[in-house]
C-alpha cells in the first residue's frame, strides 16, 4: 500500500486492518470521510479556482486539511476506492434539494456521486453532500428504504428522472437528487454553480456542523446553537474550531 493511501487513511481515522473489499468496509469508509472532512466551497466563492486532478485534490484535502465541493470530494474518495479495490463509477446528478419541481433543468445545481459495483448490486456511496444524506451505502434497488438513526430515505426510478433518492421530512418525501444510467457518466468538466455564499458542512458523531457566511449552527442531538462571528478573526476561529479549516 502506498504512502499516500497510507495518509489519506490517517487523516480520516480509519485505523482498523484493512480486508478485501466489503460494503461494511465501504460504509466504515464514508462514514469516518463524512465525519472528518468537511463540504466547502470558499475557493469557488472566492475565486481561487480548483482543479479536479487527483494529486491537486490529494494536496487540498489531505496535506492542507481543507475540505471541498463534491466534485472535489467525490473524484478524491472514488481514487482511494479504486487503489482499495473497489469497482466505482463515478455519476453525475441533479440536486434538487430545496428547489420547486417545475426548476428549469439548466437551473438545477449539478452533483457527483459514487456508484460502487458489488457482487452484482449497484450501491450509491456519497461523501459530497455534507449536510443530511446517508453515511452509508445505499443499494440502487427501486422502492428500496435505507434508515440511519432517525433519517429514513428511499430509491425511486421513473423513465423521465431515472434514479431518485429522496429524503422523508416531517410531512412528505423530498427529492434531494436524481440521476440517469446512462449518458451523464463523469467523464467531462462539471458545471460549477453559481454560488455567492460561503458555505461548509460536517457531519460529527451525534449531529453536524454548518456555516452560512458568518453564521455557524452546531446539531449535536436535539439542540441547536447559533454562533454569528462579527468580523474576520472571529470568522477564521470558528472555521477552524468547527470545520479544522485553515485557510492559507
Amino acid at each position: 500500500m502506498n504512502s499516500q493511501i497510507l495518509q489519506y487513511l490517517k487523516h480520516i481515522h480509519f485505523q482498523d486492518p484493512l480486508t478485501e473489499p466489503t460494503i461494511k468496509l465501504l460504509g466504515q469508509l464514508q462514514t469516518n470521510h463524512l465525519n472528518l472532512i468537511p463540504y466547502e466551497n470558499l475557493d469557488v466563492v472566492l475565486k481561487k479556482g480548483i482543479s479536479f486532478s487527483i494529486p491537486d485534490i490529494f494536496q487540498k484535502i489531505i496535506i492542507h486539511k481543507r475540505g471541498g465541493n463534491c466534485f472535489e470530494l467525490n473524484i478524491l474518495f472514488s481514487w482511494l476506492l479504486r487503489e482499495l479495490g473497489y469497482s466505482v463509477t463515478n455519476r453525475y446528478a441533479q440536486f434538487w434539494r430545496n428547489l420547486e419541481a417545475d426548476t428549469p433543468i439548466e437551473d438545477v445545481p449539478m452533483h457527483q456521486l459514487l456508484l460502487v459495483n458489488y457482487a452484482g448490486q449497484s450501491y450509491i456511496t456519497d461523501v459530497g453532500v455534507g449536510a443530511l444524506a446517508p453515511c452509508k451505502p445505499v443499494p440502487l434497488i427501486a422502492g428500496h428504504q435505507h434508515r440511519e438513526g432517525n433519517e429514513l430515505y428511499k430509491i425511486e426510478q421513473d423513465n423521465v428522472n431515472g434514479w431518485m433518492l429522496y429524503e422523508q421530512t416531517k410531512h412528505n418525501w423530498r427529492l434531494l437528487y436524481s440521476f440517469l444510467d446512462d449518458a451523464n457518466d463523469a467523464k467531462f468538466a462539471p458545471r460549477l454553480s453559481k454560488q455567492k455564499n460561503k458555505i461548509a458542512m460536517i457531519r460529527t458523531p451525534h449531529g453536524r456542523h454548518t456555516m452560512l457566511n458568518k453564521e455557524f449552527r452546531i446539531y449535536e442531538g436535539q439542540s441547536l446553537t447559533t454562533y454569528t462571528t462579527q468580523n474576520e478573526k472571529e470568522w477564521l476561529q470558528a472555521l477552524h474550531r468547527f470545520f479544522h479549516i485553515s485557510l492559507d
